[in-house]
């Protein structure tokens, strides 16, 4: 999902100075599309129990673009909170999965069309 993901970033010609990725669920898709792209700066965005820690956000600048990474696009909420605090800023959402195709401006790897749970392979816990 993440190549398919970073080709379509890459088909759609546009560039960014850093990447966002969204804690939890977005540090390792970040770090993945990152790499993809070339990009080398990475940061993250602090999002703990569905609240988005202003405090503790990194320092942004109105004259970079934001590449902004998040693991699923579920209700969409992670995605109005963040998109609304960084309403000044130049940035574009990709996601690795969304649950339905929807028509906005995010950059989607896979549509499930269905309500099952997803357990990405960095969520799993190996047993001792």
């Amino acid at each position: 999902m993440v190549k398919v993901l970073a080709a379509k970033i890459q088909k759609s010609n546009k560039s960014y100075d850093i990447v966002l990725g969204i804690t939890n669920g977005g540090i390792v898709p970040a770090a993945l599309i990152a790499r993809e792209l070339g990009i080398n700066h990475l940061q993250f965005i602090p999002i703990r129990n569905k609240i988005l820690h202003k405090y503790e956000m990194p320092r942004l600048y109105k004259e970079k673009k934001y590449l902004v990474i998040d693991e699923i696009y579920d209700t969409g909420n992670t995605f109005s909170k963040v998109s609304h605090a960084f309403k000044m800023l130049d940035c574009d959402f990709a996601f690795l999965v969304s649950r339905y195709s929807k028509s906005t401006s995010i950059f989607v790897g896979k549509i499930l069309n269905h309500r099952k749970y997803v357990i990405f392979p960095w969520e799993r816990k190996k047993s001792l």
